[in-house]
């Protein structure tokens, strides 16, 4: 593996820690602006589904949402994620080994501590992030573990 690549995916892993710091302290706007357009739209769809307005959704996507409305929905997307992590203690959660796709995508791993006595930490899932040209790494989606080890 070249070092550009390194560099990058380590670029991809400390976002990755920026966008788990985020869901712990409920960083709702730091959140948003980590989420990649695929991930964001998939965050919409998902609300959708969930019974956000289509019209809303649509304003939220464009950035064009009352600010109540936005706010709302960005507050839902945390609790949504919690859920998605509820089977670890989210501030023990820590960034992991890092691999890259032949699509350019990198997958990092969330490690959770064992509590169990003479067992290593335990992937928690993973994110999955692509380059943008202008933000840089930005989150696509995660993919939450919800099984111990």
């Amino acid at each position: 593996m070249g070092t550009a690549v390194t560099d990058a995916a380590a670029g991809a892993a400390e976002r990755a820690g920026a966008f788990i710091h985020a869901i712990v302290w409920a960083e709702h706007t730091t959140l948003w602006d980590l989420l990649s357009d695929q991930g964001r739209a998939a965050a919409l769809s998902v609300a959708v589904r969930n019974g956000l307005d289509r019209v809303v959704a649509g304003r939220i996507r464009d950035d064009l949402a009352d600010p109540v409305e936005r706010e709302r929905f960005l507050q839902q997307l945390v609790g949504g994620l919690r859920r998605d992590l509820r089977s670890v203690e989210l501030t023990e959660l820590t960034v992991g080994e890092w691999r890259t796709a032949g699509d350019g995508s990198v997958a990092v791993e969330l490690l959770t501590p064992s509590q169990l006595p003479g067992i290593d930490a335990w992937p928690a899932g993973r994110l999955i992030l692509s380059c943008d040209t202008d933000q840089g790494w930005l989150v696509d989606r995660l993919e939450p573990r919800l099984a111990g080890p």
